[in-house]
């Protein structure tokens, strides 16, 4: 596969994006959002027009500019919202809450170092800095948080205090972890499920259904061959089904990083094989900010095995978004 990276231009006009939803007012109107408890889809789509009405009225830039620009405010808005509703909730939001945000070259937030900068908010509990640092599998993190926890909220984490479905996944597979206790684990996983599951396996479906990229990555390190075989099976159809999908993570959050980095983790047969059942969806997946220009490189790769009307309806969505979507190809890896 190759590597893609994003041009110069795209780089610059999402940067622009983030210093505006940095700005002072910008970041009183979401503590207000997020901490008075009203948070509907029309408070939230008034705090994107401000921004947008800023960038109309205040930047001295080309028309189109100011374009790109606008059509860039609602998607880097939407990475931030699901940052903060996934860690911090609404209970407790810093004032300097967006410089703890790490971002990628892409323009959207890097989970794992966002992660371990909320981590030294002393000012959040010890049972939620622990929770996040399960959730992105930060396992430096947790055994330093591990010896800091009182005992009485590590037993908070055990099965036996409800139905495993029921509870957050990751501090408990984490607390069993560090208790040295999988077994245990997976005993009380098959007894709910009815069903051979590793703990392992059951965290890659939570984490992958969840746009969790990092715990992703960790958990299908722990797989066996079979397991791994038996994941991408199950997983790549369901991005025919986004509505299946979208009852298992957050809003405006995207599955492009986990559907990339999975594609990049399989061999050649494997790819072939998910490539011939459900190309088609799997690239209609990356017509999403910043991910357009992706379509490019994994395209010229799934494209024999798109019929020819498969191929014009993704010509025309491509044109659609590639205007804030462009990559440049740097060779093969």
């Amino acid at each position: 596969m190759f590597k893609e990276v994003p041009v110069l231009r795209f780089m610059a006009l999402t940067r622009v994006v983030r210093l505006l939803w940095s700005g002072y007012d910008v970041q009183n109107s979401m503590a207000e959002y997020f901490l008075e408890g009203d948070q509907t889809l029309e408070n939230w789509s008034s705090i994107e027009e401000s921004l947008k009405l800023k960038i109309s009225n205040c930047l001295v830039l080309p028309k189109e500019l100011r374009a790109v620009l606008s059509s860039l405010v609602k998607p880097v808005g939407g990475c931030i919202k699901d940052i903060i509703e996934h860690i911090y909730g609404d209970d407790y939001l810093p004032s300097h809450f967006m410089g703890r945000l790490s971002w990628t070259s892409l323009g959207i937030i890097d989970l794992k170092k966002t992660a371990k900068a909320v981590l030294k908010d002393e000012n959040l509990p010890i049972t939620k800095r622990y929770e996040i640092a399960c959730t992105y599998c930060l396992e430096d993190k947790i055994q330093m948080l591990w010896s800091e926890l009182p005992e009485t909220n590590k037993m908070d984490y055990l099965k036996e205090n409800g139905p495993i479905r029921t509870q957050p996944y990751f501090p408990i597979y984490w607390t069993y972890y560090m208790r040295a206790e999988l077994n245990s684990l997976e005993e009380g996983i098959r007894d709910e499920n009815y069903a051979k599951m590793s703990c392992h396996y059951l965290g890659i479906l939570i984490a992958s259904f969840r746009d969790n990229q990092v715990a992703v990555e960790y958990f299908l390190g722990k797989l066996s061959a079979e397991e791994k075989e038996q994941f991408f099976s199950l997983f790549f159809p369901c991005v025919e089904y986004p509505l299946i999908m979208n009852n298992y993570k957050p809003s405006n959050s995207y599955a492009c990083d986990v559907i990339y980095f999975l594609l990049s983790q399989m061999n050649a047969n494997q790819r072939t094989s998910i490539f011939e059942k459900c190309g088609s969806h799997i690239l209609n997946s990356f017509f999403v900010f910043p991910y357009g220009g992706m379509i490019l490189e994994i395209g010229s790769v799934v494209q024999k095995y798109l019929t020819h009307d498969q191929r014009k309806a993704l010509e025309r969505r491509h044109k659609e978004t590639i205007r804030y979507c462009v990559f440049r190809t740097l060779g093969n890896n």
